[in-house]
């Protein structure tokens, strides 16, 4: 089994000389919340509290790493830093981390929590079905993947409750440029189509023959638009079809697409709302 993150963890960082505000993912705050609100008493507010005499506004916070070009997640951590920007600025070298890393790693650890840094797949998998567990809020933005292809690069999902996966595979046999869209449940076995990348067309071949009803289409031509949950925090922000392209040519040297830009260097996507066999 693995994980996939299915969007950015990343909190937002940015100031002057004088300040250093920080904006905290959601995921951060679901997290902060659950375990070390600002006015509620909590469990792990106590420990800390009794071991450093002191505490300071602090705030938990996920660092994600995953494989190249992909989003199956290779390493997992929770952290924890100070929300207040000016402590984080004439503060931060006087707090004592490394006992707040053991009060975290005791406190997580008592209540079913393995590890707080995973490298492991098993270790990674435990994590985020641990954290879901308090967080619901995980699982917008992770996916345990409990059969997982490795000769393909996914895309993302769309539909209610990620109905839809959308992937390319690794050196695919049908050299015209295409990708994937198979339900989420049984990985194809009810639902498997290819679509064109440089064309409205569909790319019917093998075993993939099925078609997209017209709500379908209209779906999938929204989730191209839409922007990459794999680029959020990057300053290049890509659309998913600008994605789905670098991915099907990082993974099929054979036949490469080139991206098309219009006016004000809008990349043009091909109309999959209107699809045409």
């Amino acid at each position: 089994m693995k994980v996939l993150l299915k969007k950015s963890t990343e909190d937002m960082n940015w100031g002057g000389d004088d300040y250093d505000i920080i904006s905290l993912n959601p995921i951060s705050k679901a997290l902060t919340d659950c375990y070390l609100p600002l006015w509620s008493p909590s469990s792990l507010k106590a420990l800390l509290l009794k071991r450093l005499g002191t505490l300071k506004r602090m705030y938990l916070h996920l660092r994600v790493d995953c494989e190249k070009d992909s989003s199956v997640v290779k390493s997992i951590s929770l952290k924890c830093g100070m929300l207040d920007d000016v402590e984080r600025m004439y503060d931060d070298n006087k707090v004592d981390w490394g006992k707040i890393k053991g009060c975290l790693t005791e406190y997580f650890l008592s209540i079913g929590y393995k590890s707080l840094q995973c490298t492991d797949d098993e270790d990674i998998v435990n994590f985020i079905q641990r954290l879901e567990k308090d967080v619901p809020l995980a699982k917008e933005y992770f996916k345990v993947l409990y059969k997982c292809d490795e000769n393909i690069a996914r895309i993302g999902y769309f539909g209610d409750n990620d109905k839809y996966e959308m992937y390319v595979k690794t050196d695919d046999e049908e050299t015209t440029p295409h990708f994937h869209i198979r339900d989420t449940e049984t990985k194809g076995g009810k639902f498997e189509t290819c679509v064109c990348l440089e064309t409205n067309c569909y790319c019917l071949h093998g075993t993939y023959k099925d078609v997209l009803t017209p709500e379908h289409q209209a779906m999938l031509m929204d989730f191209m638009e839409g922007l990459s949950r794999h680029k959020q925090h990057t300053l290049s922000l890509v659309c998913n079809y600008e994605w789905a392209v670098d991915m099907w040519n990082l993974n099929n040297e054979a036949t490469q697409v080139t991206l098309r830009y219009g006016s004000k260097n809008k990349v043009i996507i091909p109309d999959y709302g209107k699809m045409t066999l």
